[in-house]
């Protein structure tokens, strides 16, 4: 239950940051904060401390005299928390909320994209995945990680460039653009200094490459328009796949939604609509939901 004094906070944790937000029960914004990374299948106890980082800077922010964080309803959203292991070992955690529910980053973000109503998110950033919430049940597609999964991301499109530019470096692939401009990018004069860069590279890294990409796709070089136009069959294929009974909303998150969006298919242009709210919020969508006994997915 909840009450008009309440004070409510959502948290959303991802691979790269870890964002706060803290209203009052009317939906009104005091405060928000930033902290590193909250991948909980990456780093447990570093999620956990980016959790309470973020939350102590915003309750710091909204200078209110007398509020701490055992005055506070957070629900929270996590990337990696999908893992079933992950989850229960988050769970045992020790959190000084007055209370708290743990969900997946997707869940959150989809919550917040339609304001708690049945609708589906792709996610198309460093990494790519997606969720459908429909008559309460969810079906999430995707989010396995960089090395087995993240197909049409930023991620994956730089990884796609560095293979294509060591076939171009061995003569396998005929000197172009894409090659020139990527090793031109990363300061790099040979394979040797191409390989270097990706022994210990993270996602991240990988996807500093893929606005160039999408650059040059729009100028239609043609080796980057290939790697442009495999990233967009996939989440043309993740997005059908999404839209399960009668779902007929659709919004793309992420930091190369706009660049590929020219690229899928007109029947997914024209469903496609701009998320109405912030993941956060979506997180205190969440908690509000449980406290008043789990009506939302």
């Amino acid at each position: 239950m909840t009450h008009s004094t309440d004070i409510f906070l959502g948290i959303d944790g991802g691979g790269t940051k870890c964002k706060a937000r803290l209203e009052d029960a009317k939906g009104n914004l005091l405060a928000e904060a930033t902290a590193g990374p909250a991948n909980a299948a990456r780093h447990l106890t570093g999620s956990v401390a980016a959790v309470l980082e973020a939350s102590e800077k915003a309750v710091a922010n909204a200078n209110i005299k007398g509020l701490s964080l055992n005055q506070i309803h957070a629900g929270i959203g996590l990337a990696g928390i999908n893992i079933p292991k992950v989850q229960q070992a988050f769970l045992k955690q020790s959190l000084p909320f007055a209370s708290w529910h743990i969900t997946t980053d997707l869940h959150i973000a989809c919550l917040g994209a339609h304001l708690g109503a049945d609708g589906a998110i792709v996610i198309v950033g460093t990494g790519s995945s997606g969720i459908a919430i429909c008559n309460q049940q969810q079906l999430e597609v995707g989010g396995h990680g960089f090395v087995v999964g993240d197909k049409g991301s930023g991620a994956w499109l730089g990884k796609m460039a560095i293979s294509h530019c060591l076939e171009t470096l061995d003569g396998i692939t005929p000197d172009n653009l894409l090659c020139e401009h990527v090793m031109n990018q990363l300061k790099c004069d040979n394979p040797y200094d191409l390989v270097s860069l990706t022994l210990e590279a993270k996602p991240a890294f990988y996807a500093t490459i893929a606005p160039l990409i999408l650059q040059l796709a729009a100028n239609q070089q043609e080796d980057a328009l290939l790697l442009v136009n495999q990233a967009a069959t996939y989440i043309n294929k993740l997005c059908h796949r999404l839209l399960i009974g009668n779902l007929d909303r659709l919004s793309l998150i992420g930091g190369i939604t706009q660049p590929i969006m020219p690229y899928l298919d007109t029947q997914l242009q024209a469903i496609i609509k701009p998320a109405k709210s912030t993941p956060e919020q979506g997180a205190i969508l969440y908690s509000k939901s449980m406290l008043s006994g789990g009506v939302l997915s």
